[in-house]
């Protein structure tokens, strides 16, 4: 099942993925060294950004080279606008914060606010990989994985090389795909927004909003027990006394 039909079609649910240019600096040393600010010559940009709506079938994709940068930085602010909750790859520490920079020297105000759901944080908190680099997890996992960089291709991208950004355009969009398969796979172990505040449901599955609940015991705390339930989306959940779930 996927997280779409999980959701019964409430929040809408974006995957997203950015690309940046490196800063172009001048520097002495090639190592150990720090740059001052009036050594930057151009600091680093949004590039590319592709998005997918959970639950359909199309990766949107804007770039600089495509498009006009204003048409890039508005659809990306139009998508964060729509969304409830956004799925990504540290996009937290890193999509989200370059995102709110363009918008802010772009004369753009913030868009209203969402729900983020950071894979890479949620991998860190839940398991020991061996590595936590998105291509790494995914491969482990047999799931879509990334496409490796070609030696040479960013360079090529900001030199405007049309075959470059053809491979740069299918690089950001398959991250989008690997992302969201691998959002699909964890989804039960996944701290989420209770899937109730859509569905009205606040006595359902937090994770997915079903109501196909098994009866597993008792959730203990330090301090108190609470009736515990199994969902068939496989996530896990107590009851509080008002009879509301809550993720465990």
């Amino acid at each position: 099942m996927s997280i779409h039909e999980r959701l019964n079609r409430k929040p809408r649910v974006l995957v997203y993925d950015i690309e940046t240019s490196p800063h172009l600096v001048y520097t002495y040393e090639l190592y150990n060294t720090s740059v001052r600010p009036d050594q930057i010559v151009e600091p680093s940009r949004l590039l590319c950004w592709a998005g997918k709506w959970v639950g359909g079938k199309r990766v949107q994709f804007y770039s600089e080279h495509h498009h006009d940068r204003e048409v890039m930085i508005d659809a990306l602010w139009h998508a964060l606008d729509e969304a409830d909750i956004v799925i990504g790859y540290n996009h937290k520490g890193f999509d989200n914060k370059h995102a709110m920079r363009e918008f802010v020297t772009s004369g753009l105000g913030p868009p209203s606010p969402w729900q983020d759901v950071d894979l890479l944080k949620e991998n860190r908190r839940l398991f020991k990989f061996a590595s936590n680099r998105l291509g790494y997890v995914t491969d482990a996992l047999g799931l879509p994985t990334k496409i490796e960089n070609a030696a040479g291709l960013w360079l090529r991208v900001l030199q405007g090389d049309d075959q470059a950004w053809d491979q740069f355009k299918a690089y950001n969009v398959q991250d989008v795909r690997a992302t969201e398969a691998l959002a699909e796979w964890l989804w039960p172990f996944l701290r989420l927004p209770h899937a109730g505040l859509w569905t009205g449901q606040r006595r359902s599955c937090p994770a997915c909003g079903g109501t196909d609940l098994t009866p597993m015991g008792k959730a203990y705390t330090k301090t108190a027990s609470y009736a515990r339930l199994l969902c068939s989306c496989g996530a896990w959940m107590k009851v509080l006394a008002n009879g509301e779930t809550r993720q465990v």
